[in-house]
């Protein structure tokens, strides 16, 4: 259990390439959820909410600060297991600007240089915000505060109120109230600082005598070095695509079968895999060896492996769809392509590629074949004539990549796009064709 833990922090610090759903689609799946609560917070609220759990002096638990935050959440589809992978997506953000400092409101949250009043009204992103992070701060036992602490909380909360309404704006602002507004506004962040750093990084909130012994004790029967050495292993494992790879991270899974991830635990939890952060380690390494798999030419084991992580985890957030349509393809199992198509039906460069040679096995040079063949151009312009080597990629390509970009055909290359079209007979000089 400790092992696998000790994985998953450092497996989901390297997670963070490309694999992350984008910041519009978090936000949408958020809304939907808190539509499916009793409680309906808004969007701002929900983000002040979640940067204020990370001025508690110690963490809470998603099941106590989800029903704080959201009431009841009436989930009636296994689809919208999604929402909640967002909001916990959402959640890891935050946490993040709160160790990296950055703790700015969201830019939505401005204060009217004319009338700061104009910024207050009901339901507007600022008051929102505000109101969300005072909900999170009521979860702090303020007697178990020092001086300090209690100081500093009673900074923080005092801008937040102000900024609540129009009423404790103008009660706390006073005299030259627009003035103060901006100030407090500019301000914001060193409070929130402050606040920070007493409640959870001070020295003087120090572990009961009972938690520390707990603490020390945890790690009594653990090898000094021992996760060490499997930290730095899994490091240079993810890193590695030879099939010499293999060998330890079917070791490393191993260790992760024989403790949390058992068989009954998958059982429990298929169908929601990613959404609970103990198993994102175990999940990365299985991906990793389907792709190594896929590199040395094993595309039926690769295939295997991609179809079960994605019974695990059917929403896919680490894209493994990507490389098992080409790996399909390859294997030549056209029904389970469409099968697939049919389940992931997004406009993506890679399933508008997939869709192209479907149609070109089923029909040839013909129109559905075409008309795939014309959106392929449509959606990147480069796709084409690196395919058929009318233009060249460079050799080092960058780990992000934009919507009709260079770096995107990349990325489908990467994921055998080039064998996929390879081993379809004439494909090529049809995908050339004019």
């Amino acid at each position: 259990m400790l092992v696998t833990l000790s994985v998953g922090t450092l497996i989901i610090n390297l997670y963070i390439a490309g694999h992350v759903m984008s910041p519009t689609k978090i936000r949408n799946n958020v809304i939907k959820l808190s539509e499916l609560s009793t409680k309906q917070p808004n969007y701002y609220f929900i983000q002040g909410y979640l940067m204020g759990l990370g001025v508690l002096p110690q963490m809470l638990p998603p099941s106590e600060w989800q029903p704080d935050l959201f009431g009841d959440i009436n989930l009636q589809k296994e689809s919208e297991i999604k929402y909640l992978e967002s909001l916990m997506a959402l959640y890891n953000q935050s946490m993040d600007k709160v160790i990296q400092n950055e703790l700015k409101m969201p830019t939505k949250c401005s204060l009217s240089k004319q009338d700061y009043r104009d910024s207050l009204k009901p339901n507007m992103p600022l008051p929102s915000y505000c109101k969300g992070v005072l909900q999170a701060l009521k979860n702090i036992n303020k007697r178990m505060l020092d001086t300090g602490q209690k100081q500093a909380l009673n900074n923080l909360s005092s801008v937040l109120k102000a900024f609540s309404n129009e009423k404790a704006a103008t009660k706390e602002f006073g005299e030259f109230a627009q003035y103060n507004a901006q100030e407090y506004k500019r301000n914001y962040v060193y409070f929130m600082a402050d606040a920070i750093f007493e409640l959870r990084f001070s020295n003087d909130l120090t572990l009961s005598d009972e938690d520390e012994a707990e603490f020390n004790n945890s790690f009594l029967d653990e090898e000094p070095d021992e996760l060490d050495e499997l930290d730095e292993l899994l490091e240079l494992v993810l890193a590695d695509t030879e099939l010499k790879a293999l060998e330890p991270i079917q070791m490393l899974l191993d260790i992760m079968e024989s403790g949390l991830i058992t068989k009954q635990f998958i059982k429990d939890n298929t169908g929601h895999f990613w959404g609970l952060h103990e198993t994102r380690p175990y999940m990365m390494l299985r991906a990793h060896r389907a792709n190594i798999h896929a590199l040395h030419g094993y595309t039926q084991k690769a295939q295997s492996e991609l179809e079960a992580l994605l019974t695990l985890n059917p929403n896919d957030n680490q894209a493994n769809r990507f490389l098992l349509m080409n790996c399909l393809i390859i294997n030549k199992q056209w029904d389970k392509l469409d099968a697939l198509l049919a389940d992931f039906d997004f406009q993506e460069l890679h399933a508008t590629a997939s869709r192209a040679l479907s149609a070109f096995v089923k029909h040839g040079d013909s129109k559905p074949a075409n008309d795939y063949k014309k959106m392929l151009q449509q959606q990147n312009k480069h796709f084409i004539k690196i395919l058929t080597g009318q233009e060249k990629l460079k050799e080092q390509q960058p780990s992000y990549f934009s919507p009709g970009s260079k770096e995107e055909v990349a990325v489908y290359l990467d994921s055998l796009g080039k064998q996929a079209w390879i081993s379809v007979p004439a494909s090529l000089f049809w995908l050339r064709k004019k």
